[in-house]
């Protein structure tokens, strides 16, 4: 029975993955068969499989908050609200950090919603497209003014098409399926109140514009499949509770190391379970 991981994206409501994943490798749990993340989930993911601890929690609350990645004002200018590209090639040169490569114990896969068709579309991190991934799948359509190229191919951020892709685990084979949210269990996203200006900005991509119409349906109805989901198919849920206070767009330092020590915690009782269904199994 294939065993996978599963993490959301949210931009800086990553820092609750951050916390859960870096006390998933104090405790060494990286029993998964692989992978998989949209967006911040998968730039957390990527940290995780590399065993670098620490790490996410770093970029998040050290560069992330920086005007060189989120600025207002440059957007004001037809410029970047959120650049993810000077985000991860800044934070991948300041602190070294080593390229993904082929011998990675657990496999990732980055999920990029492609432009043309609207579909989210599904690669294993390596060290020669791991930095296209990365800025592709964190490219918030609006926020980050480029399309990125993966093999010659223009995505946005995966989120769009597949904002929790546990469906897609399952469909790779995953029966034992560990979902890490970033929202409170129980949040369901509303609808859009107004749609015109998104079909103004975006009548030249009719497929990826009707992906950003139904946003809301593709996130309830994963939703549905988590707490419902297929009789072979276990879902272990690692969420944060009403307590945690980053939105998508949060600088505020405090609340975001308020919400990687709630990501810690939830983190604890997770490996304690975890361990505890080990200990059982194993006498």
């Amino acid at each position: 029975m294939k065993k996978a991981l599963v993490v959301e994206g949210g931009a800086m409501r990553g820092i609750f993955a951050a916390g859960v994943l870096d006390k998933l490798m104090e405790d060494e749990i990286y029993d998964f068969d692989f992978a998989i993340g949209v967006s911040a989930g998968a730039t957390n993911l990527s940290t995780y499989v590399s065993r670098m601890p620490g790490l996410s929690k770093t970029i998040i609350t050290q560069f992330a908050t920086k005007r060189e990645f989120f600025s207002p004002l440059r957007f004001i200018k037809g410029g970047h609200m959120t650049d993810v590209h000077w985000l991860w090639h800044y934070a991948k040169k300041a602190l070294s950090i080593p390229s993904i490569n082929d011998q990675q114990t657990i496999p990732l896969f980055v999920g990029v919603t492609n432009i043309a068709s609207g579909e989210c579309e599904y690669y294993r991190a390596a060290a020669d497209n791991v930095d296209e991934l990365m800025v592709a799948s964190c490219a918030i359509p609006t926020a980050y003014r480029e399309s990125s190229l993966v093999n010659g191919i223009a995505y946005v951020d995966g989120g769009v098409a597949d904002p929790i892709p546990v469906k897609k685990a399952y469909d790779m084979g995953a029966r034992e399926i560990t979902v890490i949210l970033s929202q409170p269990y129980g949040f369901t996203k509303p609808e859009l109140k107004s749609t015109w200006l998104l079909e103004k900005m975006y009548a030249n991509t009719p497929a990826l514009l009707d992906k950003m119409l139904k946003r809301a349906y593709i996130y309830n109805e994963t939703l549905s499949f988590i707490t419902n989901p297929p009789a072979d198919c276990e879902i272990k849920l690692i969420a944060p509770n009403d307590a945690f206070d980053v939105k998508r767009l949060t600088m505020n330092k405090r609340k975001l190391l308020k919400g990687y020590a709630q990501g810690k915690r939830m983190g604890r009782r997770y490996t304690k379970f975890s361990k505890q269904v080990s200990i059982q199994r194993s006498a």
